[in-house]
């Protein structure tokens, strides 16, 4: 968990230096290369450090990889890019159960769980860079010869007098980083109620995680039922995230895991069924709302400042992680003050949900000014047609 928060620490401003592109290769590397040294640890000590760099890997990978999608789909198909990748993410955790449980030994697990990051370590290299990206960085050459080749993979054509208004659109954005999400109050509430609720989610998704083996079922089981639950709520959210819209999903999932959490105090310890129930269905809203913050973070903030908000919201993301065993040790006390904490917290952070503007079937911002116009202007049924949904539509 230490090395998946330093990865986003890391891979965050990386991108923002050097394109998402790269951020999303790198990470990839480390994750197949430190998972195999894993398994040829031969101490304690070298397998922890190990661990810590597949950490890293797996930080910079998924963060930047969401964006990556996020920033290639059109808006009508934005959930997508969040919703599948989690969705797949289930699919890894019944195939670890399985894994292990018809592989013990714990080394050969590590050797066969690289052999696909080794796949994903060589085609990842062939991958395109951000347009938005290119542009924002005034790289317009290369920016136009992807957006060329998008087109022309969708039989489409994208007129050059549309990608000059693009380029003249990003060369008026002013580049401030983090102190400029911070100068502006939209913009910092906007990033408070995300990086709280980011916190809280995966407070929660870990520490029910970690806590597999105390539920009263057979881990393997327990764990392939996470699994297989996962999977149809992410394509579930899919569907919520384009019918009922961003903000609504989001307060109902973090509101949902705090609610089932809570149920588990209820049905007592003794019950394992039901105990193992409301853990798998806290695990989901917990990991839906992940999701949606995913998705929610790219249309909150314009693409200068889009890589430095979902950086921060990933610290967050992890700083719940690596909390997570420490709020269980809290049930030496009582069994219950740890679900009470990240309930607590999921109550919280659902509330804060109320600040966030909606954004479905909006265009993403490319400035800070596009945010203030759009909160100004958009009622929250309307569609802003701006000029990058027209070179989409170009291109598709």
């Amino acid at each position: 968990m230490a090395g998946v928060l330093f990865g986003c620490l890391l891979f965050g401003p990386f991108a923002e230096s050097f394109g998402r592109k790269r951020a999303t290769q790198i990470p990839a590397v480390f994750m197949f290369l430190f998972t195999a040294i894993t398994g040829l640890s031969h101490n304690f000590y070298l397998y922890m450090a190990s661990q810590f760099m597949v950490g890293v890997g797996y930080g910079g990978f998924r963060m930047n990889g969401i964006i990556l999608a996020t920033e290639w789909i059109g808006m009508s198909k934005r959930s997508w890019g969040a919703c599948l990748s989690q969705m797949f993410f289930a699919v890894g955790l019944c195939a670890l159960a399985g894994l292990s449980y018809f592989v013990r030994d714990w080394r050969r697990v590590q050797f066969i769980t690289a052999a696909p990051l080794g796949v994903v370590a060589f085609y990842i290299w062939y991958i395109p860079e951000s347009a938005r990206w290119l542009l924002d960085r005034g790289r317009v050459k290369e920016a136009r010869e992807v957006l060329k080749k998008a087109a022309a993979i969708n039989k489409g054509v994208v007129p050059v007098s549309l990608l000059n208004t693009v380029v003249m659109v990003t060369e008026t954005e002013k580049k401030g980083g983090t102190l400029t999400i911070f100068k502006s109050p939209v913009l910092t509430k906007y990033l408070i109620a995300v990086v709280i609720a980011w916190f809280s989610l995966n407070l929660t998704y870990y520490c029910l995680s970690f806590n597999v083996g105390n539920l009263g079922l057979d881990i393997f089981l327990t764990q392939l039922i996470f699994g297989l639950s996962e999977m149809p709520a992410h394509l579930l959210c899919i569907w919520l995230l384009e019918a009922v819209g961003r903000r609504v999903c989001l307060i109902g999932t973090l509101l949902g895991g705090g609610v089932t959490c809570l149920l588990i105090i209820a049905v007592g310890q003794d019950k394992a069924i039901f105990v193992t129930l409301f853990a798998a269905l806290g695990r989901i809203f917990s990991n839906m709302a992940g999701s949606i913050c995913s998705v929610y973070v790219q249309e909150l903030f314009p693409t200068s400042l889009r890589q430095t908000a979902s950086g921060l919201g990933n610290i967050a993301c992890r700083a719940g992680g690596l909390l997570s065993p420490v709020v269980n040790m809290l049930v030496m006390y009582h069994w219950t003050i740890p679900i009470v904490v990240y309930s607590s917290l999921m109550f919280l952070s659902g509330a804060l949900g109320f600040l966030l503007p909606e954004t479905r079937r909006r265009e993403l911002p490319d400035s800070t000014a596009d945010v203030g116009k759009r909160k100004n202007t958009l009622a929250n049924d309307e569609i802003d047609f701006s000029t990058f949904s027209q070179m989409k539509s170009a291109c598709m």
